[in-house]
This record gives structure tokens, sequence and C-alpha cells, in this order.
């Protein structure tokens, strides 16, 4: 009986401890802004912070840029202050296995390349985009992340124009049907050994 009650109480700490701060999804078209914002302040967007630098949220057709899909708003990751800044997420995500897209362009004006690299648990890849480099999806269907982690855009620039970022989407891997079929056999299993053990 003592042991029943351990194992409840440390399941029920565990939730209340990781609950507090993690999510598992995130979608973010950035299109709630809904007018051009230069250097944006650090926690200045809904679900992200700007580290280490600053960026822009540009409304499409503003500055003569657009955004993925033609409308809407998008993120120019280096800001309009010669300091690229990073683009964190606000909350770290629960462990698991997860599916990450995006969408990001050159920087859509005369310069030279760039470059970005983008982080989330197992997951670290570094892009580098000419200028003239049209809007791509990039899709990676499976991430291992740690109880905590965060995703991050971090670019390498340091003018004020910049790889341009939109429709951001993380969203939980489910475990397969037959993992929750099989726990509850295990504990039978483990519950016919003690009882073998005890005749």
């Amino acid at each position: 009986m003592k042991k029943i009650l351990l194992a409840s109480t440390l399941l029920v700490a565990s939730f209340s401890v990781s609950a507090a701060v993690t999510i598992s999804s995130l979608n973010d078209n950035f299109d709630s802004i809904t007018s051009s914002v230069l250097n944006i302040p650090s926690s200045g967007l809904a679900n992200w912070n700007v580290e280490n630098g600053t960026v822009d949220a540009v409304v499409q057709p503003d500055f003569g840029l657009t955004c993925s899909g033609g409308s809407g708003t998008c993120i120019d990751l280096d800001g309009s202050t010669g300091d690229a800044g990073d683009l964190v997420s606000t909350y770290g995500f629960s462990a698991g296995q997860y599916s990450l897209s995006f969408d990001l362009s050159g920087n859509q004006r005369s310069g030279a390349n760039d470059s970005l690299l983008v982080t989330f648990g197992d997951y670290s890849q570094l892009f580098n985009l000419a200028s003239t480099a049209a809007w791509q999806t990039i899709l990676v269907s499976l991430v291992n992340v740690s109880d905590g982690d965060q995703l991050s855009f971090s670019h390498a620039g340091g003018d004020n124009v910049g790889i341009m970022l939109d429709n951001v989407s993380v969203s939980a891997v489910p475990i397969p049907a037959a993992a929750f079929l099989f726990a509850p056999a295990l504990l039978g299993f483990m519950g016919l050994r003690r009882k073998a053990k005890t005749v």
C-alpha cells in the first residue's frame, strides 16, 4: 500500500512541475500583427522573445517585401538596428517527438547572402540563402525534444536586411496506439510474476 501511495505522489508531483512550464504545439503565421513594426522589443511578440538584437515584422507589401503565400505578415530576422536578433519561443516544449515546419526566403533585397541557424531539441541546421532565394517550406518530420527545449531562429546578419520567416508550426508526434496496448499487458505480466514468487 505504501508503494502505491508513493508512486501516486511522485506521479502527481511530476505532472504539476512539467505542466506549468511547457507546451506541446505552436502555430504562428504572424498575421495577428496588422501593421509593420521595426525593431520589435524583446517580448513584443505573442509566442516569441527577441534576444541579442532585433527583428522586424513586415506586413506585405510594405518595403516592397512579400510574405509566404502572397499576403499577411512575416518576420525579417535581421532588424533595422544592424544587429540581428535571435527569435526564441517564449515557452519550452514538453519532452517527446515533434514535427516542425517553417517558411523561409532570402532577404528579397539586393545584398549578400545571409545565414540562419535553426535549433530545436536534437535538430540543428544552418541555412545559407541568397538574397533572391524564393519562399520555401522546410519540413522536419521527427525531432526529439527534452523537457523545456525551445525553438530558436538565430540570424548571423549584421545589417538591416535579413532572411524572412513565416508560418512556423510545431506539433507533437503521437505515440503509436500499440504502446498504450502494450503497457497494461506489461503490468499484467509483472503482477503474474509477483504472484508466482509468493506462491
